[in-house]
């Protein structure tokens, strides 16, 4: 029997109006459906399939920012935490969503919605929005009945991501601004030397400007370079692997890449999905290439019935802190709560971390700045000096 498109108008238990659309067989299955979720009945008609309208997508290929993904799963547990529907929710939150690329994306989710699909089959067709981490939970929701509990985690999860960023982005203001000012002062040095003809400053002056530009001019194809190269998996790849053992940096990128890698892995573990596709998403999640073909390669050994800890015991990557707490947590099966303990361990970690190269990189940044000021101050008494030493003997 061909499937028909229902239009329906119901009331919930609270007595408000609630309408939408549903795709069934007869309208007594229509009717059925909506019994089950507790609605009353007031009428249900056949419609025509609405004309699917070509809507570009807002900023393509941009995607959501973190503080903003953790308040629409906050407010969205919230809501249905509270007994609204979930079309009702999509629709409050969507009114007052103000990021264009999320608030187009919950537009567009709630007419499958209305037809009977699944909140995660319909995030899965926004991936500039909801990462396979979010779709795989939100999926373990539904099956569990606890879809509250599990966009309260996505929040949780969202927020750690959050507050490390805004952390990096704190603690490396300073060391930003000290690092404009060194690319101004020779600059300004330069425009002023020019603006008096160059004679108070004499040579000098060129030297460290000529240094100072080439060296510029080198960073700036060099990083050209690398995104060019990184734009290929195998380009990507190297340079994730690269971060994970550059002299300083790279126990930094460790800590953060592990951080993420945990978290998720907790968090889809605590839902109920299984342990290889949890490790796959986690993986992906860890926001480092090289890092995730390591993790994902121990699939098939989890798929045989063994165990993650054994796998990683070999890796490159994984610390060997991570794997005996994950083998604690194999062994009394409380693994999602290891890793949470894991993954707190190590965002302590980065925080210090990157607090540490912060406070280091300020004087270095300030010893630089000095030098071109040494310079350019010689330069000029220099030029000076030698111009009123020249006008006294010609006179």
């Amino acid at each position: 029997m061909p499937v028909t498109l229902y239009s329906y108008e119901v009331r919930d238990q609270a007595g408000n109006a609630v309408t939408g659309q549903l795709q069934a067989e007869t309208p007594q299955v229509v009717a059925q459906q909506l019994r089950d979720q507790g609605y009353i009945i007031i009428r249900i008609r056949e419609t025509a399939a609405p004309s699917v309208r070509a809507e570009r997508r807002p900023s393509a290929g941009r995607r959501v920012h973190p503080a903003d993904l953790a308040q629409f799963y906050r407010e969205l547990a919230t809501l249905i935490g509270a007994g609204m529907t979930l079309i009702q929710a999509l629709h409050a939150i969507e009114e007052n969503t103000s990021q264009p690329t999320l608030r187009w994306a919950v537009r567009s989710i709630v007419p499958g919605i209305e037809r009977g699909q699944r909140l995660s089959d319909n995030m899965a067709r926004f991936p500039e929005a909801f990462s396979p981490l979010a779709v795989a939970i939100v999926s373990a929701g539904e099956a569990s009945g606890k879809m509250d509990e599990m966009l309260r985690t996505l929040a949780q999860y969202a927020e750690h991501d959050l507050e490390i960023r805004r952390m990096i982005s704190r603690e490396t203001l300073y060391p930003k601004i000290l690092a404009g000012a060194i690319l101004t002062i020779p600059v300004v040095g330069l425009l002023i030397a020019n603006a008096i003809g160059g004679s108070m400053f004499g040579w000098g002056m060129l030297i460290p400007v000529a240094v100072f530009g080439g060296l510029l001019l080198a960073a700036g194809l060099g990083y050209l370079l690398v995104r060019s190269y990184q734009k290929s998996d195998q380009g990507r790849t190297a340079i994730d692997r690269l971060k994970c053992f550059l002299p300083i940096f790279g126990g930094l990128t460790q800590k953060i890449v592990m951080s993420r890698f945990c978290r998720a892995l907790a968090s889809l573990y605590a839902a109920g999905v299984s342990m290889p596709d949890s490790v796959r998403l986690s993986a992906d999640a860890s926001g480092n290439l090289a890092v995730a073909h390591e993790l994902q390669a121990a699939i098939p050994h989890l798929q045989k019935g063994g165990k993650l800890s054994e796998v990683l015991t070999t890796s490159r990557y994984v610390p060997s802190t991570v794997v005996a707490m994950l083998r604690t947590g194999e062994q009394t099966g409380n693994i999602d709560a290891t890793l949470h303990k894991v993954a707190d361990y190590y965002d302590d970690e980065a925080k210090t971390k990157i607090h540490q190269l912060g406070t280091a990189i300020v004087p270095i940044c300030v010893i630089i700045a000095a030098i071109f000021v040494v310079i350019i101050a010689a330069s000029f008494y220099i030029g000076y000096f030698g111009s009123v030493l020249s006008a006294a003997g010609g006179g």
